[in-house]
């Protein structure tokens, strides 16, 4: 998501504005502290400009090697 974020050369919290987000929990998920839903990641890739395919990939990869609790 960082790396979206830096190419659509877009700040975070106009990012955070256009999801509904507080700039925190964004922050959360550009950190990898909390795995963002696949809507959302869908919604955060559009408001970057970006297709939404290879994040939703990614978080699905991340997903499955995560341990589940």
């Amino acid at each position: 998501m960082k790396h979206v974020l830096r190419q659509a050369q877009i700040m975070p919290d106009e990012v955070a504005v256009a999801l509904s987000l507080t700039p925190d929990r964004l922050a959360r998920f550009l950190d990898g502290e909390e795995v963002p839903s696949r809507r959302l990641l869908e919604y955060f890739a559009r408001a970057c400009g970006a297709d939404p395919t290879i994040l939703l990939m990614v978080r699905e990869d991340q997903q499955r090697r995560t341990p589940r609790t």
